[in-house]
């Protein structure tokens, strides 16, 4: 499952360099372009969650590392730069139960809630949503006329 996930990963990032290169990214097919890169980006995510799964020393310090980096996201975690701005008028925006490392984990620290909640991203939510967008991606392509030639 590990080689498969990284071959997707390596997949996903070969096909939207040679979408790039041949510019299918141009009209009419930018619509198409900002699907693939949700699925990118949701390819990287099914890679993240899954990485945790198999709830060893490895997996819990990478988990670890991933979501302090998530805590210092602009505007999303409470170390990040832009916080201030949102807690401005005397209402707290993010607080330490509401910043992005928060919602990762289901709490300060990797437990429990962080394997379930792990667990129903990758298994369940991620793979809907992946699904849904291919699906529309797919439907794009044919809709918009085929591959695009080469330059």
């Amino acid at each position: 499952h590990r080689w498969g996930a990284h071959a997707m990963v390596i997949t996903v990032w070969l096909h939207m360099y040679r979408v790039f290169l041949t510019g299918s990214y141009k009209p009419p097919r930018e619509f198409n372009w900002v699907i693939g890169v949700l699925l990118l980006v949701l390819t990287l995510l099914l890679s993240f969650t899954g990485y945790l799964l198999p709830w060893d020393q490895l997996a819990i310090w990478a988990i670890t590392v991933g979501s302090n980096m998530a805590r210092a996201t602009p505007f999303l975690g409470l170390e990040g730069p832009g916080f201030q701005l949102l807690n401005t008028s005397g209402y707290e925006l993010i607080t330490n139960a509401s910043d992005a490392k928060f919602l990762l984990l289901g709490g300060r620290f990797v437990g429990e809630a962080t394997l379930n909640r792990f667990y129903i991203l990758h298994c369940v939510a991620i793979p809907v949503v992946v699904s849904g967008l291919i699906a529309i991606h797919f439907w794009r392509v044919r809709k918009d006329g085929g591959i695009s030639q080469p330059l």
